[in-house]
């Protein structure tokens, strides 16, 4: 199906997002990043720091936040599913992660279609949707929150240390905010996946710096979807 607006682009791509936690304790969450549907059997790709940065404790019982249902008002219901890391599919050296998630029957969840970040170029324009501060957002009032930031491609790094230099970081003009790590960066134009949400730069508050706020760079950057293609085979 063409889809002419980014509105319709973004409605196509929803249900495929996921937040991704765990429970540390009875009625209580944490949500620790994103993550995004890669096949029509449950398998979620997502950014490896976001796993390895869980204590061994809580590894086992991680869980996915997934949408189930979708109503005409726009009213979008979720549910908390395991998921766990498929043997042998993490990949540090790239940041990229391959979950299964158990039951994905019973979500709505779809895939999302790869593109090839070969491709890209300085300038193309780009979003990105997850699930940021997701769990500030839902103890403010505010509910289960699916964010989506516009941005361009303002640079492409390459990997210096790699004689082939492959592609390993895309540049993007936005701010990125905990809880995005893991979460789909797509093309616009083409409405494919062209990377993963990474990083998220920020420096010490100039306001005031006795209080623990790092102040957005309006720069993140995302890993290449291509470096995590063979995670999939």
């Amino acid at each position: 199906m063409f889809l002419s607006t980014l509105k319709q682009k973004i409605k196509q791509v929803r249900q495929s997002i996921v937040a991704i936690g765990f429970s540390p304790a009875p009625n209580k969450i944490t949500i620790i990043g994103s993550g995004f549907a890669v096949s029509d059997d449950g398998k979620i790709l997502s950014a490896a720091h976001v796993y390895n940065q869980i204590k061994p404790e809580f590894k086992n019982i991680l869980m996915a936040m997934v949408m189930t249902k979708q109503e005409n008002n726009g009213l979008e219901h979720y549910e908390w599913l395991p998921i766990k890391l498929i043997e042998g599919k993490k990949n540090d050296a790239d940041d990229v992660i391959l979950f299964q998630l158990e039951n994905y029957n019973k979500t709505l969840l779809k895939k999302l279609e790869l593109g090839d970040s070969e491709n890209i170029e300085v300038g193309d324009e780009t979003y990105f949707i997850g699930f940021p501060y997701a769990v500030q957002l839902m103890n403010d009032g505010f509910g289960i929150t699916l964010i989506v930031n516009k941005a361009i491609i303002s640079n492409i790094k390459q990997d210096g240390i790699d004689p082939n230099h492959k592609r390993n970081f895309v540049i993007l003009d936005a701010v990125s905010n905990p809880g995005n790590s893991g979460c789909p960066l797509i093309d616009i134009k083409s409405n494919k996946v062209i990377g993963i949400m990474a990083i998220a730069f920020r420096m010490q508050s100039q306001v005031n710096k006795d209080l623990d706020i790092r102040e957005p760079m309006h720069i993140s950057a995302a890993r290449p979807i291509n470096l995590a293609k063979d995670l999939l085979k």
